[in-house]
C-alpha cells in the first residue's frame, strides 16, 4: 500500500515527560530503562511475589502474576529535534498494552542523559506479520522520497511480507518529527540463499541508513547472512545492492554502522562497527568495529581482526550517530546468553549511558577509539565529596576507604592513579565498591601484566533465575581487558542501581549488569605487592 499522510492518519506528538517515572523507587538516574507504558496495570504500587527471593535493589519476583514483562533491548540512533529542542530515538520494546508485539518506543531527552518514555506511534495491523526489529530513521532533508524536506523515512526489519516470507525491510514513512508514520510496505526484500544471504530466513535485518554526500545518494548497512551488506538508493524506496563484507569468523554480527571520522592527522578514515555474539570462540555479548576506507561501493578494512569497544559482559546492539563534528554511541545493557534470567522489577532492560567517540592511533600507529562519558552526565549528580587519599604501599597504607557513608543508589567515583616513580607499580591495585564485606564487585588493574579485570562473581545474591550451567558461568565470569601500563591511570566508575561503566584513559570501556544488596555500598581502594601508588585524587559524585 501507499503511504497517506494527513491529520488524520499521522497522530501529532505527545511528550509524556513524567510517563513511568515513579513506577519503580529504584528509577535509575541515568540509565534509561523499560518503564510501563499507559498501562495502569504497571503503574501500580509495586507488591513482592509471597515467597520470591529478595536480590538487592532488584526482586526476583514477576508483578501481577501471569502478565508480560515489558522489556527493552536494541537501541535506535538518535535524531535532534530542532522545532522542540529534543533528541528522539527508539528502542525495541515489548511493552505494547494493547497485546504484546514487538514494536518500537519512542524516548527523548534534552541532553542525551536524562531519558523518558514517550509513547508507542506504531500502527502494526497493516503488517502481514506485526513485529517490529531493528532499524533506523531519517530526516529526508533534500526531499528525495518526495514528500517534502521535513518528511521522517523509517527502514525497519520485519519478519516477512510482500510477498517474502523471510526476514525483509518495511518502510514507513511521517511528514515531520513528532508524527506517527504510516507503513509504505516491503522495500527490500530477501533475497534467499545465494551469495548474500546464505542462510534462508535469517541475518537480513537491522538497516542503518545515511546520507552518502559524496555518491549522492542513501547508503543502507545491513546485516546479512555472514556479515554485512552495503545497498544504495536514490529514494529510500528503490535499493541497489553494492557488495558485501565477509565477517563470518565473528558471526553472530547484528546492527551494522559505518561513519567517517577525522584521524589526529587530519586524515578522514571510515569506522564500520558490528555486535558480537561470540569472541575468540566463545559466547560473549560485546560491541567490535574496524576502521577502514570507503569507496562509494564497498568497505575496506585496514585490519582483519575487530577490535572491542566494550569489554564488559553486557554492552550490545550499538546505535551511533554523528551531529556538529562529534560522534555518539550508546547500546543495550544485555546478554543475549541470560537476558530473560536477570531479576525484575516489572520490566527487564536497560540502556548504557550515551558516550562520545574520537579516534586516535596507539604506539603501533595503528588507529582506535576513545570513549568519554558525555560531560553533561557528571552534573546529574546533587553533591560530590573529594578527598586527598594517602600514598598507596604495600611498605605503607595499602589500603585506603573514602569516609562518605552510603553514596545511595546511584554514583559516580573519578579519580587518577600515579606512579611513584622511582618505585614501580604495585603487582595489583583494586577498587573495591559496592561492598560489604560478603558482596562485592572489583575492578583489578595489575599494571606489570597489562590487565583491567572487572569482577562480579560475588556482587549479589545468585542473580540469575535459572540454574543453567552456561547461564550462570559466563555471569560469574571476570570480564579481562588488556591495558599497557602508563605513567597514570584515570577512572571513571559509574554505578546506576544495577548498572556499572568503567572507563580507563579514555581506551578501555566495560560495562556490566550488578545486583548488590542495598547495605552493599562500601568503596576500598587498595594495593599488593611491592611498588607503590600516588592517589592525584578521588571524587566521589551522588
Amino acid at each position: 500500500m501507499s503511504a497517506i499522510l494527513t491529520s488524520s492518519t499521522s497522530l501529532t506528538d505527545v511528550i509524556q515527560t513524567s510517563q513511568g517515572r515513579n513506577f519503580s523507587e529504584y528509577a535509575p538516574l541515568g540509565h534509561f530503562f523499560a518503564t510501563p507504558y499507559r498501562n495502569e496495570t504497571y503503574n501500580r504500587a509495586y507488591t513482592p511475589v509471597a515467597g520470591a527471593p529478595q536480590i538487592g535493589a532488584v526482586t526476583a519476583g514477576i508483578i501481577n502474576q501471569g502478565r508480560h514483562i515489558p522489556w527493552i533491548n536494541d537501541p535506535c540512533r538518535a535524531i535532534w529535534d530542532e522545532d522542540n529542542q529534543i533528541w528522539r530515538a527508539f528502542v525495541l520494546t515489548s511493552d505494547n498494552p494493547e497485546n504484546p508485539q514487538q514494536t518500537w518506543v519512542e524516548v527523548v531527552s534534552p541532553d542525551l542523559v536524562n531519558w523518558v518514555a514517550n509513547r508507542i506511534p506504531f500502527y502494526l495491523d497493516n503488517l502481514e506479520q506485526p513485529t517490529l526489529w531493528g532499524g533506523s530513521f531519517v530526516v529526508d532533508e533534500k526531499g528525495t522520497a518526495g514528500y517534502g524536506p521535513d518528511a521522517v523515512i523509517y527502514l525497519i526489519s520485519v519478519p516477512g511480507g510482500g510477498g517474502y516470507n523471510q526476514q525483509s525491510i518495511a518502510r514507513f514513512i511521517a511528514p515531520r518529527l513528532g508524527m506517527a508514520p504510516v507503513y509504505d510496505g516491503i522495500v527490500l526484500g530477501n533475497p534467499g540463499v545465494g551469495d548474500v544471504v546464505h542462510a534462508p530466513g535469517m541475518d537480513f535485518r537491522d538497516p542503518r541508513v545515511d546520507w552518502d554526500e559524496a555518491a549522492g545518494h542513501w547508503l543502507m548497512k545491513l546485516t546479512v547472512g555472514y556479515g554485512v551488506a552495503f545497498y544504495s538508493s536514490p529514494d529510500l524506496k528503490t535499493w541497489s545492492f553494492l557488495s558485501v563484507l565477509d565477517l563470518s569468523a565473528w558471526q553472530q554480527i547484528e546492527t551494522p554502522d559505518l561513519v567517517p571520522m577525522i584521524a589526529p592527522d587530519g586524515s578522514r578514515k571510515w569506522v564500520l562497527f558490528f555486535s558480537l555474539k561470540t569472541w575468540e570462540g566463545q559466547p560473549y555479548s560485546t560491541v567490535g568495529y574496524l576502521v577502514g576506507s570507503w569507496d562509494g561501493t564497498k568497505f575496506t578494512p585496514d585490519f582483519s581482526t575487530p577490535k572491542l569497544l566494550n569489554w564488559g559482559s553486557d554492552y550490545y546492539a550499538q546505535a551511533v550517530w554523528q551531529k556538529d563534528g562529534k560522534t555518539y554511541c550508546w547500546a543495550w545493557m544485555g546478554n543475549w546468553n541470560y537476558s530473560f534470567e536477570t531479576p525484575s522489577q516489572g520490566f527487564r532492560g536497560n540502556q548504557s549511558l550515551v558516550t562520545t567517540l574520537t579516534l586516535a592511533r596507539d604506539a603501533a600507529g595503528s588507529f582506535f577509539l576513545q570513549i568519554a562519558p558525555l560531560a553533561a552526565q557528571e552534573r546529574q549528580y546533587p553533591s560530590y565529596e573529594q578527598y586527598n587519599p594517602p600514598r598507596l604501599s604495600a611498605a605503607g597504607t595499602t589500603s585506603w576507604q573514602p569516609d562518605l557513608g552510603n553514596p545511595g543508589l546511584s554514583w559516580r567515583a573519578d579519580f587518577s592513579l600515579f606512579r611513584a616513580s622511582p618505585e614501580a607499580w604495585p603487582k595489583a591495585i583494586t577498587f573495591e565498591f559496592c561492598s560489604d564485606g560478603t558482596h562485592y564487585t572489583r575492578l583489578l588493574i595489575q599494571p606489570a601484566a597489562g590487565t583491567v579485570t572487572l569482577q562480579r562473581a560475588n556482587s549479589g545474591l545468585t542473580p540469575l533465575i535459572t540454574n543453567g550451567e552456561t547461564a550462570q558461568s559466563l555471569w560469574k565470569e571476570d570480564r579481562v581487558a588488556p591495558l599497557a601500563a602508563p605513567l597514570e591511570y584515570h577512572v571513571t566508575v559509574i554505578f546506576d542501581v544495577s548498572t556499572v561503566e568503567v572507563v580507563i584513559n579514555g581506551q578501555l570501556y566495560i560495562s556490566s549488569l550488578i545486583y548488590p544488596p542495598e547495605t552493599a555500598f562500601g568503596q576500598t581502594l587498595s594495593v599488593s605487592g611491592d611498588g607503590a601508588a600516588l592517589v592525584r585524587f578521588f571524587k566521589i559524585s551522588c
